[in-house]
């Protein structure tokens, strides 16, 4: 790989990187990535036809994605790389608005094999995923990321 495409590649990942502050984010652009490169998306409650040659991925629970492209010959087997979006991190609880003594704050739940140190100090914002009722009653989910610190530890 050439120095040239060493930058394109770093770039591109410092990209997605900052684009996927949570595993929702990071499926959501896997997803147009892969769109965008020729896949077809399959929805995995439905019956799937699969044929040679072709690329397909399915995403699970808005936060998993797999993508496979099969050969000239389906039943001779295929390759499959595999990876994981999710990362430690610390996680509204339920509930998490705690007011006392003129103070607002927000519990946190500890995700995964965190690391606590690096997060003392340090500004942090919120991002994820939303679920709520629209005007007509109906359970809609959205991604918000406020980019914006909002607290610290």
């Amino acid at each position: 790989m050439s120095a040239l495409d060493e930058a394109a590649f770093g770039a591109g990942l410092r990209s997605f990187l900052d684009a996927s502050p949570t595993p929702f984010h990071a499926a959501r652009g896997l997803a147009e990535a892969l769109t965008q490169a020729g896949y077809r998306r399959l929805e995995e409650a439905e019956p799937w036809e699969v044929g040679p040659r072709e690329k397909v991925f399915v995403v699970r629970n808005g936060s998993s994605v797999v993508a496979v492209r099969t050969g000239a010959d389906p039943a001779a087997g295929l390759r499959m790389v595999g990876a994981h979006t999710d990362s430690p991190a610390l996680k509204l609880k339920p509930e998490p608005v705690l007011a006392e003594q003129g103070y607002l704050r927000l519990g946190a739940e500890v995700y995964g094999g965190v690391l606590l140190n690096p997060w003392f100090d340090r500004d942090l914002s919120l991002a994820g995923r939303v679920h709520f009722l629209d005007g007509e009653g109906r359970l809609r989910s959205t991604l918000v990321d406020f980019e914006t610190p909002i607290a610290v530890i």
